[in-house]
């Protein structure tokens, strides 16, 4: 999963590695746990990542967006077409790793 995680466009200034922002996705040896432990306000106070329930994450209805306050990711992505939208079949392998329990 890690591949599919560091080609999204979620990196860089501003973004998730940035302190302003309340989930820090920088890939470490925490970034599963942070996945599976923060939850997100403005998405219905889903956890990012729900193991074994892709559909109640946050980070599959963020990707797919918008959900509740919370717009869709990356910010840049306005429709599936954007070069800035997380492409259809990362969605869908990031999906199917919750579904078998987000294991690291």
């Amino acid at each position: 999963m890690k591949f599919v995680i560091e080609n999204a466009s979620c990196f860089g200034a501003g973004c998730h590695n940035d302190e302003m922002n309340p989930l820090d996705l920088q890939i470490d040896a925490e970034l599963r746990t942070r996945l599976t432990t923060h939850v997100s306000e403005n998405c219905g106070n889903l956890p990012i990542v729900n193991p074994g329930k892709p559909e109640e994450s946050a980070l599959i209805k963020i990707l797919k967006g918008p959900c509740g306050e919370t717009p869709r990711m990356p910010l840049e992505c306005v429709n599936d077409e954007d070069a800035k939208c997380v492409p259809p079949d990362y969605i869908e392998a990031l999906s199917q790793w919750i579904a078998d329990g987000a294991l690291e």
